[in-house]
């Protein structure tokens, strides 16, 4: 079993300042934040312009390469068949 040490001490407790107080009572502006940070987006992702154009970006170029690669392909094999 895990001993457990108890600390009986009285020592005085750190109070932050008043300043420190002030800094965090505002509880609207903390919640904002919060919410920011852990919650999704209420804008889906086709809807948000910057993230619609980045993946409609994103999907031009993977369509690009893609013909590109079957493109190349494709003369690779005439030309071996022209050499034959």
């Amino acid at each position: 079993m895990k001993q457990y040490k108890i600390n009986k001490d009285k020592k005085e407790q750190a109070i932050p300042s008043d300043e420190v107080i002030e800094k965090y009572r505002n509880f609207k502006q903390l919640n904002v934040s919060y919410n920011e940070f852990t919650k999704r987006s209420k804008v889906p992702l086709y809807k948000n312009k910057k993230m619609f154009l980045f993946l409609l970006l994103i999907g031009l170029v993977a369509w690009l390469v893609a013909e590109g690669v079957f493109d190349e392909e494709e003369k690779t094999e005439e030309k071996t068949e022209v050499k034959k």
